[in-house]
């Protein structure tokens, strides 16, 4: 399990890398600039912008960016851990703290009878 843990933080740290470097790439002229002026995108470049560079870069983008996001869910599963092992060492905890509770029960039964024996032969 711990190689499993070691892979899928590599990869996951690889995917970080590539949607950073990709985001980095990204054209970032376009902004809103075209709401401003009232830009109707009628241009031969805006119709055909599916079989651009930036389309296909647009699109290994969104990829890079699900892979990283199955790849961390993947780490964080790969590490949890069920709670039985817990609930046993928590059973076991309990069951200490029961046979020491009924230990000082018995010993303040042995007490009380030795305190009361005591107290009847004073009275007599």
């Amino acid at each position: 399990m711990n190689a499993l843990i070691i892979t899928l933080g590599i990869l996951t740290f690889i995917a970080a890398v590539a949607v950073v470097v990709l985001v980095a790439l990204q054209n970032s002229k376009k902004g809103m600039s075209g709401v401003i002026t009232g830009g109707n995108g009628g241009s031969y470049y805006d119709r055909n912008k599916s079989s651009s560079k930036e389309a296909k870069l647009n699109k290994i983008t969104i990829g890079a960016c699900v892979a990283f996001a199955l790849l961390v869910l993947a780490l964080f599963f790969a590490q949890y851990e069920p709670k039985d092992e817990t609930s046993k060492n928590e059973t076991s905890k309990n069951e200490t703290s029961k046979t020491e509770v009924s230990n000082t029960s018995e010993e303040e039964k042995a007490e009380s009878e030795v305190e009361e024996s005591a107290s009847d032969a004073v009275s007599k």
